[in-house]
């Protein structure tokens, strides 16, 4: 079973969990990436914004406007409440049908998001709309632990137990470490790589990219756990 994100106290374990390789090897590279596609001055979806991390980024980066939307009536209140929230909006969706008109965002991401739904009709579900509500040309930007990675100790997290193979659909748990010490246990699903291209291609999206970032041009002449990609990024284009 999933974690239950509607649950106040699980929300704020994972506010206190440091984000910080997410921030590096993630949340940068995918704001960067979008800049340079599309430039600043455009309006982001942010599906799933949980507290807001995600969104007061790409504001401190120069998006223009971002809206944020979430199952969580606490998230989305702790988003809206945030000092650095800047041109942001947050509002809880309470079906699976935004409350947003065709062709109104120039971007959409999707955090985490995926891999917190057991249900590939779900999946599907979220990325029609977002392509609905997205211009042409509209990009979208799926961004998730990277399934190849299942087990791999990281600095900061570990999806997936040591040694174990994990079935597309499989649930399986995610630790993450806390500053006290202590370790906050998840549990997410494991979406094999070629799931996210069958749901985007299926969704209506054409051009779908992959990029997978890690330490690997500073760690090349060492065999360093680093070495391996902890998320997977993918990039969706609406034609």
């Amino acid at each position: 079973m999933n974690t239950d994100w509607m649950n106040e106290e699980v929300s704020n374990l994972f506010e206190q969990y440091d984000n910080y390789l997410e921030d590096r090897l993630g949340y940068t590279p995918l704001i960067e990436n979008l800049k340079e596609s599309l430039g600043q001055n455009i309006s982001v979806l942010d599906y799933g914004c949980g507290g807001g991390k995600v969104s007061r980024r790409l504001i401190a980066g120069g998006i223009q406007t971002v809206t944020g939307v979430d199952i969580s009536q606490a998230m989305v209140d702790k988003a809206s409440s945030h000092i650095n929230r800047g041109n942001s909006s947050y509002h809880q969706i309470k079906t699976g049908v935004l409350d947003f008109k065709d062709n109104t965002f120039d971007a959409a991401i999707c955090c985490y998001v995926f891999i917190g739904s057991s249900k590939k009709s779900d999946l599907l579900k979220i990325a029609k709309e977002i392509h609905r509500t997205l211009k042409p040309g509209g990009i979208f930007y799926v961004l998730d632990n990277n399934p190849d990675s299942a087990g791999i100790k990281f600095s900061s997290f570990m999806s997936g137990d040591l040694n174990k193979k994990y079935n597309d659909g499989e649930i399986k748990p995610v630790y993450l470490d806390l500053p006290n010490g202590s370790v906050f246990k998840i549990s997410d699903t494991h979406w094999h790589k070629d799931t996210y291209y069958k749901i985007l291609n299926e969704a209506g999206f054409k051009t779908i990219e992959l990029f997978e970032h890690s330490d690997v041009d500073a760690l090349k002449d060492t065999e360093d756990l680093r070495c391996y990609p902890p998320f997977a990024m993918f990039k969706a284009t609406k034609f």
